[in-house]
């Protein structure tokens, strides 16, 4: 009888964000810097910027669905309010 380990699945998330000007991505990516550190454990964040001025955040847990949920939900609720300050600015 073999035993049979259960783990949870690593999940990974790419997010692209699109934006017409240089400025308005880095102004966004500067709100959601403090947004990546203290991450629980098993859940890691990298943002990074494209050259045709694109702004990516990769996530990935190993903590299962809910928390990469949460987190998603989180970071897009803080880039509806970081875009929509940009827009009025």
């Amino acid at each position: 009888m073999s035993s049979i380990r259960k783990t949870t699945p690593e999940i990974s998330i790419k997010l692209q964000l699109s934006f017409e000007k240089k400025k308005q991505l880095y102004a966004l990516l500067k709100s959601l810097k403090p947004d990546n550190i203290d991450f629980p454990s098993g859940l890691s964040m990298e943002m990074l910027t494209d050259y045709d001025n694109t702004l990516v955040i990769k996530l990935s847990s190993k903590g299962g669905f809910g928390k990469i949920i949460n987190t998603v939900d989180e970071i897009l609720e803080h880039i509806s309010i970081g875009v929509n300050v940009i827009a009025n600015a």
